[in-house]
């Protein structure tokens, strides 16, 4: 089986010749060009060209990161960003905007009839050599229930734009090498989309709490944008399809899940798998009070799991918790792959657990969560790699 229908059959619980093995690797090269410590065999590669010469999958949840120019982050204040590889493109039309961008801070500023909204990015070459490839936030949409209404403008006048040519160009790159996963949006849902990334987190707690009302009137009219990007990920050609990331039993504690999220991602499983097509969600944070609510979501994948040590979880809870209707991907925390975190005897102990944990190896792609990190060992990629080599092929029960 090559990498593409290892994944693919995984994932529909069929048996496989080994389990699928698709590391993450685009943060760490990331970091590593920053540092321009990019060793000479990886040297100008993109993702795809990087996983053959590690000969494993190629992690491609929704685009390539690294390629030159590939993203545009002039709406990521509101959540939004654009990339080349995405089968949509997000455009604010019909309202005065004005942006500038030093190579550090990009500034945005939108005029509405609610008043004016200000927003600022920063990112830095140390941010990008510690592999981290988004700006971080300085001053949010939000800062106080006065600034809902203008919020809720620029949501209507977002407009989103089928770009199936753009998925299908990355789904081509990625051929046989792994599944191209088409990029929906990373908030599950409206309100998941305040708490993560138009407002400062303590504040949203506030505003949450006091001034409920308004902020559901706002998420009402945020939702024809999300089902515009539902529009066009059901319209694309892609097997597999990504919807929402970030989940934390503390964050998104299980009832705030329930009534918040859970919805939305059965809304979006339902209508994808109308389509034929997979559902995969990012699911990095503390899963374990979440775990019972997953599965009435309907999605196919967990992807990025976090294990312990990194987390409260196991990898053979979760796989507990989620077969056989729902996948796992990820399953090997970073942190193992760092010779100052793992003893090379600790690190083999760890896989000593880790594989004899799975059972039968079935609904689990291993990948690293959330992320290879930029001082890993790369040598123990290839232990990993003849583990499962090791294990054998997978028969589901």
């Amino acid at each position: 089986m090559n990498h593409h229908e290892r994944m693919l059959a995984t994932i529909r619980g069929e048996p496989t010749d080994q389990i699928p093995w698709a590391p993450r690797m685009d943060l760490w090269y990331i970091a590593q060009r920053a540092r321009g410590t990019v060793p000479a065999r990886f040297a100008n590669m993109n993702m795809v060209e990087v996983a053959a010469q590690l000969d494993v999958a190629c992690h491609a949840i929704g685009a390539d990161f690294t390629l030159p120019g590939g993203r545009d982050n002039s709406l990521r204040a509101l959540g939004i960003d654009n990339h080349q590889d995405y089968p949509y493109r997000v455009e604010l039309q019909g309202l005065p905007l004005e942006s500038s961008d030093d190579g550090e801070n990009l500034r945005t500023h939108v005029r509405t009839s609610a008043g004016d909204v200000f927003l600022h990015l920063y990112r830095s070459q140390s941010m990008a050599r510690d592999g981290i490839s988004l700006p971080f936030v300085k001053s949010y949409a939000i800062h106080s229930v006065e600034d809902l209404e203008a919020v809720a403008q620029i949501f209507e006048h977002l407009v989103v734009i089928p770009t199936p040519e753009s998925y299908r160009a990355f789904h081509q790159r990625i051929g046989d090498r792994g599944i191209a996963v088409a990029r929906g949006p990373v908030a599950a849902s409206p309100v998941h989309l305040i708490l993560h990334e138009l407002v400062a987190m303590d504040q949203f707690f506030y505003l949450y709490h006091d001034e409920p009302d308004a902020i559901h009137r706002l998420t009402s009219r945020m939702e024809p944008y999300f089902d515009a990007c539902l529009d066009a990920l059901v319209a694309c050609d892609a097997e597999v399809v990504f919807w929402g990331a970030n989940y934390d039993q503390d964050l998104t504690w299980p009832p705030f899940f329930q009534k918040e999220i859970a919805p939305w991602l059965k809304k979006v499983s339902d209508r994808l798998h109308a389509a034929g097509k997979l559902v995969l969600t990012h699911t990095d944070g503390e899963n374990k009070k979440l775990l019972p609510l997953y599965p009435a979501c309907d999605f196919d994948v967990a992807e990025s799991f976090s294990p312990t040590p990194m987390t409260k979880t196991t990898l053979a809870e979760m796989l507990q918790g989620l077969r056989p209707k729902i996948t796992v991907f990820g399953g090997i925390p970073s942190v193992a792959l760092l010779d100052n975190a793992m003893s090379d005897q600790v690190f083999a102990q760890y896989l000593d657990t880790l594989f004899a944990s799975i059972g039968a190896g079935d609904h689990l792609i291993l990948g690293v969560a959330d992320n290879v990190p930029p001082d890993a060992n790369l040598g123990r990629l290839e232990v990993i790699k003849q583990r499962i080599i090791d294990f054998g092929p997978v028969t589901p029960p």
